[in-house]
């Protein structure tokens, strides 16, 4: 019976940081949106900007989900869709934006670059968490 419970609890945890962590990434990709629509700099330098997320993104996947439920990170991707739009209409409500068809295009660039950020970051620490897991199950063969 405890078991369960403490199963029950490590669900729930996973899914709380699978959450907070595709509403963190939709922040992020809306703030990139919003820095590149105000900065022009900020395109010029999104391949830069696009690694350090992927970079970014892979941190917490790897420090949370090295227990049994190691597949919740491909769930962020699932949550992060409806948050990343939820968000950009209220951005949209609250930022003053000039009238003109920059903002459209910059949009889908910037989504495309998002989109392909979030997915790396997740595969990326999802590969790090299986090689860490591979590398500590040779490592106790061994010794």
């Amino acid at each position: 019976m405890a078991e369960h419970t403490k199963e029950q609890q490590q669900i729930r945890r996973s899914m709380r940081w699978v959450v907070t962590l595709s509403l963190l990434y939709a922040a992020a990709g809306n703030a990139f949106l919003y820095s590149a629509y105000f900065y022009n700099g900020i395109v010029e330098r999104s391949s830069l900007i696009g690694g350090l997320m992927i970079i970014a993104f892979a941190a917490p996947v790897v420090a949370l989900f090295r227990n049994r439920h190691w597949y919740f990170p491909a769930f962020i991707f699932l949550f992060w869709i409806p948050f990343s739009v939820l968000l950009a209409f209220a951005l949209y409500r609250l930022l003053p934006l000039r009238e003109d068809d920059y903002f459209g295009m910059l949009l889908v660039y910037c989504l495309v670059i998002h989109i392909t950020v979030v997915l790396l970051g997740i595969a990326l620490g999802m590969l790090v968490n299986a090689c860490l897991a591979v590398w500590s199950r040779v490592k106790a063969k061994i010794e």
